[in-house]
């Protein structure tokens, strides 16, 4: 019996000690802390005000950061599996000066253990707008709450046929399912 009693000691121990994590649920990340990650890192992507989404990723982006995305060199012609930007500066100065991103819409958002978030998205405003994009973004969360990985995957397809880019068929069709 005391030795049970010492184990639920220790575990509430390593309860209170992970709250004191950023947001956190005895260790896992609180889905609200989720939701405030993604509502900011909307506010980059479509920055209405330049400034003010500029002071948001210098707070939430940490120093480290990285973004993945073989969605983005497939449009840019890049070999696959690299990364896409390296270093924060980097990423908020290309985001900036970039168009922003419109028609932005939360298909959801989920928690995924300690240090990960998943936010399935659909833009409906890129380009011309004539396809919807939707993707994912894995966000990558450090101790002090920041976001230092992003592996980023979209139908780059249609954000191509959207900004202006020739799909060229093969004969024959091409499709997996044909």
């Amino acid at each position: 019996m005391k030795l049970a009693s010492t184990f639920i000691q220790l575990a509430s121990v390593v309860c209170a000690a992970a709250a004191v994590l950023p947001r956190t649920d005895c260790g896992r990340l609180s889905q609200a802390f989720a939701e405030d990650v993604v509502a900011k890192f909307i506010t980059i992507l479509n920055h209405p005000d330049p400034a003010a989404a500029n002071a948001t990723a210098q707070a939430l982006l940490a120093d480290g950061y990285q973004e993945i995305s073989d969605s983005i060199l497939s449009l840019e012609g890049q070999p696959l599996g690299g990364i896409t930007f390296e270093g924060k500066q980097g990423y908020i100065e290309g985001v900036l000066a970039a168009p922003p991103v419109e028609g932005i819409t939360t298909n959801e958002i989920l928690v995924a253990g300690s240090s990960k978030i998943l936010w399935y998205w659909t833009f409906y405003g890129i380009g011309s707008g004539e396809y919807e994009v939707k993707g994912f973004n894995l966000f990558t969360i450090t101790e002090k709450g920041q976001i230092s990985t992003l592996n980023l995957e979209f139908n780059s397809i249609a954000w191509g046929l959207n900004t202006g880019y020739q799909i060229i068929f093969p004969e024959g069709g091409g499709a997996p399912t044909k």
